[in-house]
């Protein structure tokens, strides 16, 4: 086909898009106003419709699929859908425009009521091709711009100190302006591409995904197998590599039928009984931390997690239910009822939680910004001592730590292990030496002996704790200062 051929087409099927989705492209128009806008003016709630751009836009792009004709107000209403963000705070705005950001996608897949799984997969398919087309072509077009602007300001030596606002001006007209009529040209007839024939989507599916998948499934395997033996905890991180197994083996699971070869239908069969030990460790390490701490925003946000993949899981197991639909309108639910349904949101929830507990404190008050740093301004009893000497950080004669992951570990000499915990369990312990509980907060002349830590005849200092809280104090380093030894 030649060049010219081809650019007709597509000049085609973007004027196409264009007269299918008037409001999507008057949004994409008016938020690359926005975005212009707000270069110059800083507006904070400019911001919070810039950031909730890409979900109006979804939003108004769902309804102009599910209405016609008498309903068709709707549609042409959602393009004023921005108006409420420009009265929100930005400052309040985590973890609910993730949540947002998601559940919109799955009201996307939902909202086209496939119920047979294979044409579900396929709009799912289609539609994060389409979203990957469109913004490499925009990212390749908008780094073309600025070699050119670069370029011509080098050799004729113009423009120079309005760098950023190019910068800026062209990233809202590609990323805001382009990118939009871009998705919408690549997802038109979703339901009319035969996945069956890609070669590039075979062998992404078969010897790209597929074996890392598996490489996971041994990885959590073999640490189930551990924390069993043992009879320990799982490590929190866990939870997230849980929910990215899970989701995509479910995923992947869906893509079998549009492969030539399927190599792992073995593994994709038996999915359900594949993830239930990773789940089995997601619901302990959840349940134990909530048991131990109450409710937070995330932690509310992980049992809704969990509810959607151990549902999936059950779901796969029965035909009848085997459903992507379902579980896109499952998760949907979900999501949106502790998100937007007053007295039932993780906030609330998390404050009932937290107030039942005696931690009364507004979260404005317990919610830091950054990192809060505990040092260590104490005198140091040293009569019962002999020696005093500086702790290592390699591997000495001496005492010298480590923190690997969210351990913290004491060694002395040549890897001789004196101490390990967890390091969020090492503060909370370190708390209850001094008489505080979880959700307590410490001061800032905190009593010597939450930065002592006894093991036999030596005796740890610590100088300096680097902390972020929530409801409670996460560990981020742990620095330690000096040794005593009896």
């Amino acid at each position: 086909m030649h060049m010219k051929k081809r650019i007709e087409i597509f000049i085609a099927r973007l004027q196409e898009a264009v007269k299918g989705n008037p409001m999507e492209v008057f949004l994409s128009i008016l938020f690359f106003i926005i975005g212009c806008y707000h270069h110059n003016y800083k507006g904070q709630n400019t911001e919070m419709a810039l950031l909730y751009f890409p979900v109006i836009f979804l939003f108004t792009y769902i309804l102009n699929q599910l209405t016609w004709q008498k309903r068709r107000w709707l549609y042409y209403l959602s393009a004023l859908s921005f108006l409420p963000f420009l009265f929100i705070d930005i400052s309040r705005h985590y973890p609910t425009y993730l949540v947002s950001l998601i559940a919109i996608q799955l009201a996307y897949l939902a909202g086209c009521w496939k119920k047979d799984n294979n044409a579900f997969m396929q709009i799912g398919i289609h539609y994060i091709g389409a979203l990957l087309s469109a913004a490499v072509l925009a990212s390749i077009a908008w780094l073309l711009s600025l070699s050119i602007y670069y370029s011509i300001s080098y050799i004729f030596e113009i423009w120079e100190g309005h760098e950023y606002d190019y910068i800026s001006y062209s990233s809202c007209f590609f990323y805001l302006g382009i990118m939009p009529l871009l998705f919408l040209m690549f997802n038109q007839r979703k339901e009319n591409v035969n996945y069956a024939g890609n070669k590039t989507f075979n062998v992404l599916m078969n010897y790209v995904l597929s074996p890392a998948l598996l490489i996971y499934a041994v990885i959590l395997y073999l640490y189930f197998i551990k924390i069993t033996v043992l009879w320990s905890l799982p490590k929190g991180a866990v939870a997230y590599i849980v929910v990215s197994f899970t989701s995509a083996t479910f995923m992947l699971k869906g893509c079998q039928e549009f492969l030539e070869k399927r190599h792992y239908e073995w593994f994709y069969r038996h999915a359900s009984l594949a993830v239930f030990p990773a789940l089995i460790m997601y619901w302990v390490g959840s349940l134990y931390r909530i048991n131990e701490y109450g409710y937070t925003e995330p932690r509310v946000y992980l049992v809704v997690t969990g509810l959607i993949l151990t549902g999936t899981a059950i779901m796969f197991i029965f035909k009848r239910t085997a459903h992507y639909l379902y579980i896109a309108c499952l998760a949907v639910i979900l999501l949106s009822s502790v998100t937007y349904i007053p007295g039932i949101t993780a906030s609330d929830i998390e404050r009932i939680s937290q107030s039942a507990r005696g931690n009364t404190q507004s979260k404005e008050k317990y919610v830091y910004p950054s990192y809060i740093d505990l040092n260590n301004n104490n005198a140091i009893e040293i009569k019962d001592y002999k020696t005093i000497q500086l702790v290592g950080t390699d591997m000495t004669d001496g005492i010298w730590t480590d923190q690997a992951y969210d351990t913290f570990y004491v060694y002395q000499g040549n890897k001789n292990l004196l101490f390990k915990e967890q390091i969020d369990t090492f503060l909370l312990h370190q708390m209850y030496k001094i008489g505080l509980t979880a959700t307590d907060t410490i001061p800032d002349s905190a009593n010597s002996k939450i930065f002592e830590l006894d093991l036999d005849s030596i005796k740890l200092v610590i100088g300096r704790i680097s902390l972020t809280r929530d409801s409670i104090y996460h560990v981020s380093y742990i620095d330690p200062a000096y040794y005593l030894q009896r």
